[in-house]
């Protein structure tokens, strides 16, 4: 059998700045388990994670084991290791070899062996460690050899213990990129999962962002675009005044608030083509939403259609919070961008009954502002027209 490379600083060091390039890209955990080959060629190498996460295919990267017998492993063999059955009571990142684990004539009598390792022509001569045990799985690195090699094993073992504590902080480092990213892109989903479209506006009235509905409505040019500037405009030049007049009203209030209980900001675009004019709802958005950071002088811009809004989001809205016909009724001027004197109006009820009104909405639906009342009616996913 080959003599191991020698463990030089130059490949610890190479093995270490790998690692931690794999925890920024899992692309990247092959060439570094390639490389462990290198050392020791003809290694079969497992840098495995048993979990139902679906970032455990990131981890599961081998070298010189058959395809089969991975196969057979996952299906079955698996729960019948005693390498496994060791993991619970293994330290974390502590190499290991096998026969502390099992003893080669009591793995010779095991199903496992006989049934799935000696027809693979699986070596059991290993060594490996945990590097990571959690409720929901654990993961793990193993080498194994057909032929006994001490020499060779001491090598590895040697190796593993230098890059345990690199491997374990890689990992943990991995965990909370994921984390991370998850959650910058869960306000992303519901935006986008909105049923009108919506258009974050910058301090300067540029779109930072919008959501696929307001994509597709830009895309179609036909009651909104976007000027060389990335600001939104209407092709009709009064609209487009009176639309830049409404974000900069809008971008003066304090986060979220209106004044006189009136409503959202909003102005009415036309189309192109027939159709009722779009009515373009603004509010101010100062906190951090939307996957954005916190900005001062950020707007919320919500372009319903008339035509095209969904009359069931209220109702959904009205059955999972207990509103009653009054309050639903209300809730629906609201979500269409009616201000609420306009609303009470058209209810037939006093200004003061319809602020009263209001609060008690909020207070049922938890909405602390008209806009959170909006997002909620438009994230309601069962309502969505394709």
């Amino acid at each position: 059998m080959p003599r191991p490379e020698p463990l030089t600083p130059m490949l610890v060091a190479d093995l270490v700045g790998s690692i931690y390039e794999a925890a920024l890209d899992p692309n990247l955990w092959r060439p570094f388990v390639e490389r462990i080959e290198a050392v020791y060629p003809d290694l079969t190498i497992m840098l495995f994670s048993h979990e139902s996460r679906d970032t455990a295919a990131e981890l599961n990267v081998v070298v010189n084991y058959p395809e089969a017998a991975l196969r057979d492993y996952a299906a079955y063999y698996f729960s019948n290791s005693p390498f496994v059955d060791f993991v619970p009571r293994n330290r974390i990142g502590l190499p290991t070899r096998t026969e502390t684990i099992i003893s080669e004539a009591e793995l010779f009598r095991t199903e496992h062996y006989n049934d799935f390792m000696r027809p693979h022509r699986l070596g059991h001569h290993g060594t490996g460690m945990v590097l990571e045990r959690e409720p929901q799985g654990w993961t793990s690195l193993s080498f194994a050899d057909r032929v006994n090699d001490e020499a060779r094993r001491d090598h590895q073992m040697v190796l593993l213990g230098l890059l345990a504590p690199h491997l374990r902080r890689a990992l943990k480092l991995r965990r909370t990129l994921i984390e991370a990213q998850s959650a910058a892109m869960a306000p992303r989903a519901v935006f986008d999962g909105w049923t009108h479209a919506a258009f974050v506006l910058d301090r300067d009235g540029r779109v930072a962002t919008m959501n696929r509905r307001a994509e597709l409505l830009v895309a179609q040019d036909d009651g909104i675009t976007l000027n060389r500037f990335g600001r939104p405009q209407s092709f009709d030049d009064k609209s487009s005044r009176a639309l830049d007049d409404a974000i900069a009203a809008c971008r003066a209030l304090p986060d979220g608030v209106v004044h006189k209980d009136t409503g959202p900001v909003g102005v009415m675009l036309p189309r192109r083509r027939r159709g009722s004019p779009f009515h373009a709802m603004l509010w101010p958005v100062a906190s951090a939403e939307f996957g954005l950071p916190a900005a001062v002088g950020q707007v919320l811009l919500v372009l319903s259609d008339p035509d095209d809004t969904p009359p069931d989001a209220v109702a959904w809205i009205a059955r999972r919070f207990g509103l009653s016909p009054a309050e639903e009724r209300l809730a629906g001027e609201i979500v269409a961008g009616v201000p609420l004197n306009e609303a009470a109006e058209r209810l037939g009820i006093q200004l003061s009954t319809a602020r009263t009104r209001l609060k008690t909405v909020q207070a049922k639906t938890g909405c602390r502002r008209q806009l959170d009342l909006v997002r909620l009616a438009m994230s309601v996913p069962s309502i969505r027209r394709s």
